[in-house]
């Protein structure tokens, strides 16, 4: 936990130079002031479609924690609603374009109860689909032991939801992690199977699901990334999957030399200083 204790440490001095309230837990107590810019309509709708503005009995909305992924998630990318993102595609290493996008899309994976949810979502004009999910201090706390990371809606008796689906890779390691012969520690992978199923369910032309996560250097990072490139090696030849750090993200959009000031300073302070 030491690693991730000192990313929140981090947080908070970026909130004490900027001036923003935060309780013991860090949570702040006004959403905007986690926020770059507010959220407008269209984006809080999108939000809201998750959970992260919902407090429960024990906290706040997850959106208010100082080390909230959806926070780093809107930070970054919200600008872009707004603007061409061809940029941003560019600099996310994606096929040219200027797809549209938009935040907590579900991905139906034609399963019942509520489908894997992308963090952002791309969406070409051709009909090509790029789902990105994001993590930032989440990863550097190992899973739990002996907890079952799927429902058993994913292993019907008799079928085999990702075989169906054209994803064989995919179905062999969604089992092994089901029945224990594979685990992972720090890399959730049982949730990009699942983005990966609701992807291949889309039926586009192209889709490519994007792992974005902000790197921290530690004896956990090591780990992480040796899991990224099993579970990459595992799932070969299934889908489109690529991996990119949140720091390689901000300096190809730097270098591309087309971000506004104000945008630039925010994130260079609070996240890449």
């Amino acid at each position: 936990m030491a690693s991730r204790k000192d990313l929140e440490r981090r947080q908070r001095r970026w909130a004490d130079a900027a001036g923003v309230d935060y309780d013991a837990r860090g949570y702040v107590r006004e959403l905007t002031a986690n926020l770059r810019v507010p959220l407008d309509a269209g984006a809080r709708a999108e939000i809201e479609r998750g959970s992260e503005l919902e407090p429960t009995s024990t906290r706040p909305g997850r959106l208010l924690s100082l080390m909230s992924s959806a926070a780093l998630v809107v930070n970054v990318f919200d600008y872009w609603r707004s603007r061409d993102t061809a940029p941003l595609v560019a600099a996310l290493g994606l096929p040219a374009g200027s797809p549209r996008l938009r935040f907590e899309e579900p991905l139906p994976t034609g399963l019942e109860g509520d489908p894997p949810a992308s963090d952002v979502t791309l969406y070409w004009p051709s009909g090509r689909v790029a789902a990105i999910e994001s993590k930032f201090g989440e990863w550097l706390v190992r899973r739990p032991r002996n907890k079952a990371v799927f429902k058993r809606k994913y292993f019907p008796p008799g079928g085999e939801v990702w075989l169906a689906a054209g994803l064989p890779r995919c179905q062999k390691l969604a089992a092994d992690i089901d029945s224990g012969r594979e685990r992972f520690r720090f890399l959730h992978a049982a949730q990009l199977l699942k983005h990966a199923l609701g992807l291949k369910r889309l039926s586009a032309p192209g889709t490519t699901l994007v792992y974005l996560y902000y790197d921290w250097p530690s004896r956990e990072a090591t780990e992480h990334a040796a899991e990224l490139a099993g579970f990459a090696g595992r799932i070969a030849a299934d889908f489109d999957f690529r991996v990119l750090t949140y720091q390689a993200l901000q300096a190809a959009l730097v270098a591309g030399g087309t971000l506004d000031a104000p945008y630039s300073a925010y994130l260079t302070q609070r996240y890449f200083r």
